[in-house]
Formats: C-alpha cells, sequence, structure tokens
C-alpha cells in the first residue's frame, strides 16, 4: 500500500477517535486503557484502513458507547472506502447511515459514490432517499431525473422534473438551465420521450417547447420542429434564441430569401438585439450578398470600434470586393488590437502580394507564426519564389519548414509535389509522394494524388496499383473509384471492368460532373453513343469544362453531328484558349 495513503488514512482514525473521546474506549468491555488488542481487532483495522471492511457496522470487531461513537466510526469507513476507491462499498456504507441518521448529506454523497461505482439502482435509490430527505433541493431531483433517464424510467422522471418545476416556476432562467443540464449528454430518443410528456402538460410553456425544437433539429425533424417554433413565436415574438433559429430552420428548407427576409424585419422592430445582427450579416456573407453583410458589419463595428471578429469579417468581405485599401485598414487595426494577429499578417501579405510589393508580402507571411493559415503562408512564399523562377529555393523552404506534426510535414510535401508537377518535374514530384508515404503509408490523399502523377507519367500499372489501395482502405471512395474507371477507360480497353466502377461512383454521388463525364466518355468507347451524348450534356450542364467539351464534341462528331461537336469546341475555345487538350481533340478533327 502506497506509504503516503496509508499515513493519510491513519490520521483520519485517530481524528475520528479523538472526537469520540479516546481509543482506549471504543468497546463496551472496559473504559480502562489496553496496552494491546487482540488479534482480530487488529485485523479489523487493518482491513479498514485498506478499504476491505467488509461490513458496514460489524460488530465482530466493534462495539460502541454511544450512537455518536457509531456514527462517527460508520462515517470513518465510508470515507476511507471512497479513498481507497472502493465506491461499492461507500455508496452502502453512506447510505446506510443517510438511512439510520435521516442525513441527506450523506445521501448525497451515497448517490456519488454508487454513480462512481455505476452502480445505477444504487444511484437511483440513494437519490431517491436524498429528495425525501431535502425536499427543496432542486440539485437532487435534477440528479434523480438523470439517472431515471439513463433507466430509461422515464415516468418517473417527469413526476421528479415537474417539481422542480413547481419550485421555480417564475423563473424561466433557472427552468431553462434545468432542462439542458437534464438533457445534456442524454439518449436523444429517450429525452425526446421526455419531453413529449411535459408538452402534454405544458403545451404553451416557453423553456419547454424551445428545447423540444433544439431535439427535434437534433434528429432531423425540421418540419415539426419549424411548427413548434411558430408556436413559440405566437407567444414570444422577440424570443432571443427561437428568432435566429426559426431563420436556421428556412435555411435547411432552401429557403435562403425568407430566412433573410426574417431576420431583417426581427431586426427592424428590435434594432438593438446585437447578437440577432451578427447572426443576419453572417447570413448575407453566406449568401454571397457581401456589401449588405458589409453594412452589417460596420454597424456592429461602430458599436465595438475593436472587436476582431468584426474587423476580421470586414477585412475578408472587403478582399471578397476587392476593396484593397478598406481590407488593409481592417486587418491593421486587427493587428493592433492584439487580437487573430497570425490572421491580420496573413491577409496582410495577400493584400501586398495583390498590389504586386512582393518584398512585402513575404515579410507578412514570415511573421505567421501559427493558426490555420500557417502552411498556407509557406505556399505562398513558395510560390513566390517559383514566379521568381527560383524553384529550387522554393521546394527547400518547404522542406525546412518547422512543423508541429506528421500530417503537417505530409501537407508541405504535397506542395512540394504540386510545384514541381506544375514544372513538369515529374520524377521529383513522385519522390516527394514516396517520402509522404513513408510517413504515413495509407494517406488516401496522397496515394490517390500519386496515382494521377502516375497517369501523367503513363504508368497503368502503378497506377492502378495505388487507387486498388485506396479502395481497400475506402471501398466507397469516389474519387478512386471514377479515377480508377476513367484511367481503364482512357489507357485500356477494360471498359466493362471501367463502367462498373464509374458506375459504382455515380450512385454514390450522381450529380457530381467530372464522374458525369466519366459515364458518357466510358459509354462513347463502348459504342453507346445516345447515351454518351446525354451524360456528357448534363455534365457540361453543371460545369463548364475544357476537357468535358472536348469529350462532347468528339461524341457528337463520330455520331455524326459536326455542326453541333464544332459548335461546342468554338464555345469552349473562347473561354478557355490556351487549353492543350481541347486544342488537340479540335485539330485531329478539324485542322
Amino acid at each position: 500500500m502506497n506509504i503516503k495513503l496509508f499515513c493519510k488514512n491513519l490520521g483520519l482514525i485517530l481524528f475520528a477517535n479523538f472526537l469520540m473521546g479516546c481509543a482506549s474506549q471504543l468497546t463496551y468491555r472496559n473504559a480502562i486503557a489496553q496496552e494491546s488488542q487482540s488479534s482480530e481487532t487488529i485485523k479489523s483495522e487493518r482491513l479498514l484502513i485498506e478499504g476491505k471492511y467488509p461490513l458496514l457496522g460489524s460488530r465482530s470487531a466493534y462495539s460502541f458507547l454511544s450512537p455518536r461513537q457509531e456514527y462517527m466510526f460508520n462515517i470513518l469507513v465510508a470515507e476511507i472506502a471512497r479513498l481507497n476507491g472502493n465506491y461499492i462499498l461507500a455508496a452502502k456504507s453512506f447510505f446506510d447511515i443517510a438511512s439510520k441518521a435521516r442525513d441527506w448529506k450523506m445521501a448525497e454523497r451515497a448517490t456519488q459514490a454508487a454513480l462512481y461505482a455505476q452502480r445505477y439502482y444504487k444511484a437511483a435509490q440513494a437519490a431517491h432517499l436524498w429528495v425525501a430527505l431535502a425536499p427543496n433541493d432542486s440539485n437532487a431531483r435534477e440528479i434523480l431525473v438523470n439517472i431515471l433517464l439513463s433507466q430509461k424510467r422515464i415516468d418517473e422522471a417527469v413526476v421528479y422534473l415537474e417539481a422542480i418545476f413547481d419550485n421555480t416556476q417564475d423563473n424561466d432562467k433557472s427552468l431553462k438551465s434545468v432542462i439542458e443540464n437534464i438533457l445534456e449528454q442524454k439518449n436523444p430518443a429517450i429525452a425526446l420521450k421526455l419531453l413529449e410528456k411535459l408538452i402534454a402538460k405544458h403545451p404553451d410553456h416557453s423553456v419547454i417547447l424551445f428545447a423540444y425544437s433544439r431535439l427535434l433539429i437534433q434528429g432531423n425533424q425540421f418540419k415539426q420542429a419549424l411548427e413548434v417554433l411558430k408556436t413559440l413565436l405566437s407567444q414570444i415574438p422577440d424570443h432571443a434564441e427561437a428568432v435566429p433559429l426559426y431563420a436556421y430552420l428556412l435555411n435547411s428548407f432552401e429557403q435562403y430569401e425568407e430566412a433573410l427576409q426574417w431576420m431583417k424585419k426581427a431586426l427592424q422592430k428590435k434594432p438593438a438585439a446585437h447578437e440577432w445582427r451578427l447572426i443576419y450579416a453572417r447570413m448575407l456573407a453566406d449568401a454571397e450578398k457581401f456589401d449588405e453583410a458589409i453594412k452589417q458589419f460596420k454597424r456592429l463595428l461602430s458599436q465595438h470600434p475593436k472587436h476582431g471578429e468584426f474587423l476580421y469579417a470586414l477585412g475578408v468581405l472587403s478582399l471578397q470586393i476587392q476593396q484593397l485599401p478598406a481590407a488593409k485598414n481592417y486587418f491593421t487595426r486587427l493587428l493592433k488590437s492584439g487580437e487573430q494577429v497570425n490572421m491580420a499578417r496573413y491577409y496582410l501579405g495577400v493584400i501586398a502580394q495583390d498590389e504586386k510589393n512582393i518584398e512585402n508580402a513575404l515579410s507578412w507571411f514570415e511573421q505567421v507564426e501559427s493558426g490555420s493559415n500557417y502552411l498556407n503562408a509557406q505556399a505562398r512564399i513558395a510560390s513566390i519564389f517559383v514566379n521568381q523562377g527560383q524553384l529550387d529555393k522554393a521546394v527547400e523552404h518547404l522542406r525546412n519548414v518547422p512543423v508541429a506534426n506528421v500530417e503537417e510535414k505530409i501537407n508541405l510535401i504535397q506542395m512540394e509535389a504540386e510545384i514541381l508537377i506544375e514544372q513538369k518535374r515529374y520524377e521529383q514530384a513522385l519522390e516527394a509522394y514516396h517520402n509522404a508515404l513513408e510517413l504515413k503509408p495509407d494517406n488516401i490523399e496522397v496515394l490517390y494524388m500519386r496515382s494521377l502523377l502516375y497517369e501523367k507519367m503513363g504508368n497503368m500499372a502503378l497506377l492502378e496499383q495505388d487507387l486498388r489501395r485506396v479502395l481497400v482502405i475506402d471501398p466507397e471512395n469516389v474519387g478512386a473509384l471514377n479515377a480508377l474507371g476513367y484511367g481503364f477507360t482512357e489507357y485500356t480497353v477494360r471498359y466493362q471492368e471501367a463502367y462498373e466502377l464509374i458506375k459504382k461512383a455515380l450512385t454514390l454521388s450522381a450529380n457530381d460532373y467530372y464522374i458525369l463525364d466519366s459515364m458518357g466518355w466510358v459509354l462513347y468507347k463502348m459504342g453507346n453513343y445516345a447515351e454518351a451524348i446525354a451524360y456528357l450534356r448534363k455534365a457540361q450542364a453543371q460545369q463548364d469544362d475544357p476537357e468535358i467539351a472536348a469529350h462532347l464534341g468528339e461524341v457528337l462528331w463520330k455520331s455524326g453531328e459536326q455542326r453541333a461537336a464544332t459548335d461546342v469546341w468554338e464555345k469552349a475555345q473562347n473561354t478557355f484558349p490556351d487549353d492543350e487538350k481541347l486544342r488537340e481533340v479540335i485539330d485531329r478533327f478539324i485542322r
């Protein structure tokens, strides 16, 4: 046994004996100090100290001069059991003490010990006693309700929850706290049943209605949640949390304009609602209504001139609409405020780069020390070196960037490989991918990117090997399914196998234009021109892409629709005049 713990427990025993009078008064046999104890008594004390005392109040070893001595001794047994982690014994001991002494504090300790021991039936029994002994203690009822819910005893939980409501009926803030504590980290289905029973009894109670709407949203029951919120808002039109939550639900139904109008009208009625305005501003930004979002954030900033979030938002939004001087002003102020310093440095670097002030841009990027844009800053430094014709310096920089973990190192290696691929230095890029996979052999993203490099290098066997590995790790990886299917289509005659892979990818992601393009291409190779054209037109409708145009034009030409093919190619060439693959296809058929 740990000597420090032994001494601590021994101190508790001596202190308890002092309270009872003296150690020599422990037995009824005599009141005279004894020089030694019987072997049975010594054995019992050792068991007690080690937290192994078999039965609370067992008189096989001890008798007591008074009920107070027995009470103090039993508390000691329970405390030592608790200190030694014997929560089962502690729970039983505290519960027995509470039952005999009618002491609610002991019932509380019994409940806590039983919960630590994960003896939920005993915890419920102790919590029931606690509530009976302290009928006005809302904490006791909350804990009991939680225990009952964990045992799916919903009807009993409702009874005690009702009592909590009765004691706090004039304090909505307290009621809200009670509800949230009870529902936190609970089985959503159980919590929902509980609230349904409460709603039946209190159909107009705002706290219950709001909690119910939140649970419905968690369960993706958006339509029902919307109706609950309508009921709540009909009673309290300016409910602080229900107003923006209603807008969120409208968004979930893709009623974006209705959601924005809802928040706009709410703010007209309550213009000082700071939180609402912030939510409205973010909604406008998400809807790419940047000018209107800027107006709202400016209004917020006028009330809080040094607020970092508002300065940051205004800086980013100003960049979105190419207002570089305004953006620079906001990020400079953000930097001076001391908030989001690394973010401010990064964006000041971006602005300097846009202004062609390369030396200043490098200076800002080099000052980014951490945060979400740390690696982006390193990538921009490398890209500046590449644009200056210093490819080796760019690679060296990426290799020497300090990193916090393996994932960051792999990200930097990927940046290095991408730069090398752009410069058509494929062997060096391949070596970079090899290095990344040595750090993490099953990194799906690196395996996928290396497979695409193998395609550029014309190595179909290794392309297939990497993509097969990805599909072993993640059998439903859409990118790998599509890439392997397209690879078979483009570089082999394994068309049926390609078709099956692309078909599976399409079932997993039905509207991705690049998979639609692959399906059109493999159908063309299999001789099904009409269906191929349908897929390729659908792909082009979703994304104006030069490769899709090249494919569609070729299939139309082979189908005898040369005029339509020419129209497709000419339009694509006007949009993508420098695309090599498009130009190669046009040259092959026309020139």
